[in-house]
């Protein structure tokens, strides 16, 4: 998915007549960012390797994870929908 702030950037660099610089810009950004995500992740799965050999709790977490982050998710759709529909309604009113 792109981002809105690279397009924004290049959008800008096209209307200024500078096409290399919203490139060089936009490859900087994106290379930028991928370094930044591949860190997390390395970090994250090391993390999760530690906390997984200091203690035993976190098997339990782990399993109950799935059903935790969907039961969030439904939390989310539901209240978005309440959210929408009072909106909804207010404007039939």
């Amino acid at each position: 998915m792109p981002c809105p702030a690279a397009i924004t950037v290049f959008i800008l660099c096209l209307h200024l007549g500078k096409v290399f610089l919203g490139v060089t810009l936009v490859s900087a950004f994106s290379i930028g960012l991928a370094v930044t995500l591949v860190a997390i992740g390395v970090a994250a799965a090391l993390g999760l390797k530690y906390v997984a050999t200091r203690t035993s709790r976190f098997d339990r977490v782990m399993r109950a994870a799935p059903y935790l982050s969907g039961a969030l998710i439904a939390a989310v759709g539901l209240i978005m929908v309440l959210v929408g529909w009072s909106h909804l309604s207010a404007a039939h009113a």
